[in-house]
């Protein structure tokens, strides 16, 4: 059985994106999912450019029973976290700009998740803010 991913946007402003997602491991296949997807957010309002890229402002994350990489997506994805299994966290990156995203080639501005053993009947949530970028 393949993972359930549950995306919900919370907000998707012009200048900051809500998402929360939520998982269920379907069964130990190590799994990567697209956890914010930039191509599925609004246009800028004002210039109606495309969203083509995020900063990561704030994350909370919850996983039960699996461990999860965070990465920005590209042809080598680049590690933001490495979360361990049944951990509970809230990074708050707002005394700065935030994480920038600083993959590579093939740079597609998405934040993936990767499960680290995983086991039918794991979860994992995630929200995310993130500042949008515009291309």
């Amino acid at each position: 059985m393949a993972d359930t991913i549950s995306t919900q946007i919370i907000q998707d402003g012009g200048k900051q994106a809500i998402i929360k997602v939520t998982a269920v491991v379907g069964n130990t296949d190590v799994v990567t999912s697209t956890m914010v997807d930039v191509s599925s957010l609004s246009v800028d309002p004002v210039s109606r450019r495309a969203c083509t890229g995020a900063v990561l402002a704030k994350l909370t994350y919850v996983g039960v029973g699996v461990g999860v990489k965070l990465e920005w997506d590209a042809n080598a994805n680049v590690l933001i976290f490495d979360l361990p299994v049944n951990w509970t966290e809230e990074y708050d990156f707002s005394d700065f700009t935030g994480i920038p995203n600083n993959a590579g080639t093939g740079k597609t501005g998405d934040i993936v998740a990767t499960t680290v053993a995983p086991s039918a009947g794991d979860t994992y949530t995630f929200i995310f803010t993130v500042n949008k970028q515009y291309g």
